[in-house]
């Protein structure tokens, strides 16, 4: 089984008017994860949304602006996205880190896992962040190009070919 990660895709990343917007539009990369969804949820693989949903007390608040505060519009899921979510494919996080104090580990467990194919924002930071993890336990991992954006067209490139020359990450 396949397994898509959709992470970060939220009003506080990929919407205007967020401390931690991104300047260039994610649309194209909406319509690109939308159409993997459908495709992963017809031949029966699995998906599921990792999203950041802080506590007021989160640690990322030392290095990065106050954003995407539970309960808050900011981290809800983007509205082209939204209606492929339910509770069971929803994985909260309070740090960089995709497994620290998340269920996605104990989700994973129960699926027999070939490959994970990443998606969604930022390439260069929880992207980055998510592929380290997953290859350091051993899972085969993919990222989607025109799934994934950075801060910039510059270290989009950059991280894409880091991720693929450091971390044994194929890019497709």
């Amino acid at each position: 089984m396949d397994v898509l990660i959709i992470i970060d895709m939220l009003n506080g990343f990929c919407r205007n008017g967020y401390p931690l917007s991104l300047p260039k539009s994610t649309t194209k990369v909406e319509e690109y994860i939308k159409d993997l969804i459908i495709n992963f949820d017809y031949n029966n693989n699995k998906y599921f949304f990792l999203c950041d949903n802080h506590s007021v007390n989160s640690t990322e608040f030392k290095q990065y602006p106050v954003h995407c505060l539970k309960d808050s519009i900011e981290a809800e899921i983007v509205d082209t996205l939204i209606d492929f979510s339910n509770n069971k494919n929803i994985v909260y996080k309070d740090t960089l880190s995709i497994f620290y104090n998340t269920k996605l580990e104990l989700e994973l467990k129960s699926l027999d896992i070939e490959n994970i194919h990443l998606t969604g924002v930022l390439t260069d930071i929880c992207v980055l962040f998510a592929a380290y993890e997953f290859r350091n336990r051993g899972y085969n991992v993919f990222i989607h190009k025109k799934g994934v954006q950075a801060l910039s067209d510059e270290k989009q490139e950059y991280f894409i070919n880091y991720i693929n020359e450091f971390l044994g990450v194929e890019i497709i």
